[in-house]
């Protein structure tokens, strides 16, 4: 029985992903590991016996709830780094089936957005120097069409998606609730996209981070529930998917 301890590094190499996601992983009690001193020790034979389980047992991941043919999703969060998390899970799968991906940035910077990708095993220079990944500045557009200008570039990208064969395109958007400068604006545009996904073949999540102890932020969240079809709430050791007429 091999008893090798591995490094978190080793470890995120195996995994495909970041040292600082097995950290979290590890803090949350979500990855089998021991610490010796300050350091974090994973023994082999641990990531191996959690592999082969994830392999013949794999958990129903909430992106196979979604209807692919077409949804829009809020996803609540506790941090933004588990923004980037939900996000590259989310890519991943639309990768798996063949799709093509948007990012929308709104608080996020799109260089910084595509590092982290990267990191995290997304192949961000391949994917967008063959037009299956665009990543755009909504922030941008909004300052300079108003609400109209973040929607028009979901329904454009959207319909370049259909010309170039794709049935569907995968999209994230990444909001908060001062994105638009006030709640109302926020709402519209999220009222607006809403109409527009109906419209046009687009698996879309809006993924938003909690914070509680902002004044009307959980009032403000709630009423953002009505302009999608289903909310999922993630979390580092468990998450639930909701859908509206559930909620």
């Amino acid at each position: 029985m091999d008893k090798e301890l591995l490094t978190v590094d080793e470890v995120a190499d195996i995994l495909r992903t970041t040292p600082n996601t097995i950290y979290r992983w590890l803090r949350a009690g979500k990855f089998p590991g021991v610490k010796i001193g300050k350091e974090w020790r994973i023994k082999r034979e641990a990531l191996e016996e959690r592999l082969n389980d994830s392999i013949h047992h794999p958990e129903q991941s909430y992106i196979e709830k979604l209807n692919i043919q077409g949804d829009h999703v809020m996803v609540l969060t506790s941090s933004q780094s588990e923004v980037l998390d939900i996000e590259v899970e989310f890519f991943k799968k639309g990768l798996n089936k063949g799709q093509r991906l948007f990012k929308g940035c709104w608080w996020q910077n799109q260089d910084e957005v595509r590092k982290e990708l990267t990191l995290r095993g997304i192949h961000v220079e391949d994917l967008e120097r063959q037009d299956k990944l665009v990543i755009a500045d909504l922030a941008d557009a909004f300052r300079k069409k108003g609400i109209q200008g973040p929607v028009e570039i979901w329904q454009s990208e959207a319909y370049k998606s259909l010309s170039m064969g794709y049935k569907v395109t995968w999209g994230s958007g990444s909001p908060d609730l001062l994105c638009c400068g006030d709640f109302n604006k926020l709402q519209e545009f999220e009222n607006s996209l809403a109409k527009s996904i109906e419209k046009i073949p687009i698996v879309g999540i809006c993924p938003y981070v909690l914070n509680l102890d902002a004044q009307d932020s959980f009032n403000s969240l709630v009423h953002l529930m009505n302009q999608h079809k289903g909310v999922l709430f993630y979390g580092s050791k468990i998450s639930a998917f909701l859908r509206k007429d559930m909620v």
